[in-house]
């Protein structure tokens, strides 16, 4: 019975409010402020499956299936964080795991934001849970080249802590560009360019997409 109605709850558009509290909790205070301690990261943990498993309510809809993967990746994660061991491998692993698993994500809630109906503020959150799920997968990919190539990857960080990749992707994203730290290699200047394109061509887009949906919408009335 409870099984039935957490998946109504996350088969309605107001769940998107739930994962947009969430992805912000967790990139704009976790992130940076709760991995300094054993207790920061544990937090940090906690935040990430967290998100993990409101996605899985998302895309998958067999719940033995559902429960597997959260297992397997929350594992996965855990075994990538520095709080049993320190790897490389698995660091750049777990990067991995999070960009493919936020590309999904990203385009279910894509599919529910521009499927018919309606604007509802539900939709236009989960526009910005893609906005910010993009950041995200620049911040895992941006971690992951300096791990494969050192500090001279980038010029400017003050540590390795994703919390300093993590404000790099957002500055790169929203074109903001302070320039206190910067790509030095080609393959991340590559993809702070493409970061920064991407940045200024969804908004545009997905702007007028929902103007034309509301359009559209409202005509119909």
């Amino acid at each position: 019975m409870r099984q039935n109605r957490l998946q109504q709850f996350w088969a309605q558009e107001k769940s998107l409010t739930i994962l947009l509290i969430i992805l912000i909790a967790h990139i704009f205070v976790i992130i940076p402020f709760g991995q300094q301690t054993v207790l920061g990261k544990i937090i940090f943990l906690v935040f990430y499956v967290s998100l993990l498993t409101a996605g899985m309510f998302l895309m998958v809809k067999n719940a033995m299936t559902r429960t597997v993967l959260i297992v397997l990746l929350a594992v996965l994660i855990i075994m990538g964080s520095d709080l049993f061991l320190k790897s490389v491998s698995f660091e750049v692993l777990d990067d991995f795991i999070v960009v493919l698993y936020c590309l999904m994500l990203s385009w279910v809630v894509l599919l529910r934001t521009f499927s018919e109906g309606p604007v509802t503020i539900h939709r236009i959150q989960g526009a910005v849970v893609v906005y910010l799920l993009i950041g995200l997968i620049f911040a895992s990919l941006y971690h992951s080249i300096y791990l494969l190539n050192g500090e001279e990857a980038f010029k400017g960080l003050d540590s390795a802590d994703r919390k300093e990749f993590m404000y790099f992707s957002l500055t790169t994203l929203t074109t903001v560009g302070y320039g206190d730290i910067s790509a030095a290699i080609a393959g991340g200047r590559s993809l702070s360019n493409l970061e920064a394109l991407v940045g200024q061509l969804y908004p545009a887009i997905l702007i007028a997409r929902l103007v034309s949906m509301e359009f559209e919408s409202s005509k119909s009335k």
